[in-house]
């Protein structure tokens, strides 16, 4: 009812008011850990779910969920750990994957070698990183033991630049750079060749299907 009037849409003022309740049920849990003095002692992990635009009328809202583009899977990732680490805001590459050498390091332990993440808590780890990758899958798995039967998109993003890469065979690459081209309207691929093979070398390394 109360976002019916500040929008057209039935389906966004729900969309509002659900990130509204989210947000009052995370403060909620916050003032808990206050209330029992467990603010500083506590580590509070927050991501959440890849994208999702809502407006039905806009052309963006086919480049959100389950897609390859930045409206489908970049979305924020935060850490609060009063009393160890200083509030601030990084433009730097995270990934859901980090948060378990995350906690791992904040309990002194090590992870194992065969985790990719790192821990979001070191500045220097943070800075060393260069590059993400990522896969987009099909909504309902056509075989669960077997990941490569079901990805549709891989995608690497190396500093601002992104490399879309489809799996059909029939489907060109995509590249854009998100410095200059946040929304990924402008496919650069046509002049970029050799930046394309250098990052399609690297996502290769990550996992070819």
């Amino acid at each position: 009812e109360k976002y019916k009037t500040k929008t057209p849409s039935l389906h966004v003022a729900r969309y509002w008011a659900m990130c509204e309740w989210f947000d009052q049920t995370c403060g909620q849990l916050l003032d808990f850990l206050d209330r029992e003095k467990l603010t500083d002692n506590t580590i509070v992990l927050f991501v959440v779910d890849n994208g999702w635009i809502q407006s039905p009328n806009s052309p963006a809202s086919e480049r959100s969920k389950l897609t390859p583009y930045d409206g489908g899977v970049r979305s924020p990732i935060m850490v609060r750990w009063p009393g160890h680490m200083k509030p601030g805001r990084s433009e730097s590459l995270a990934q859901s994957i980090d948060f378990v050498p995350t906690v791992l390091a904040a309990l002194g332990e090590k992870p194992s070698p065969e985790m990719q993440g790192i821990n979001l808590l070191d500045p220097e780890a943070v800075a060393k990183r260069t590059f993400v990758t990522g896969g987009c899958f099909t909504h309902n798995a056509v075989d669960l033991d077997d990941p490569s039967k079901n990805v549709q998109f891989r995608w690497i993003v190396e500093g601002t630049w992104k490399l879309i890469q489809p799996v059909a065979k029939d489907e060109p690459a995509q590249l854009y750079d998100l410095a200059a081209d946040p929304d990924e309207h402008r496919d650069l691929s046509a002049d970029q060749h050799d930046r394309i093979e250098a990052l399609r070398k690297r996502l290769d390394a990550w996992w070819k299907p």
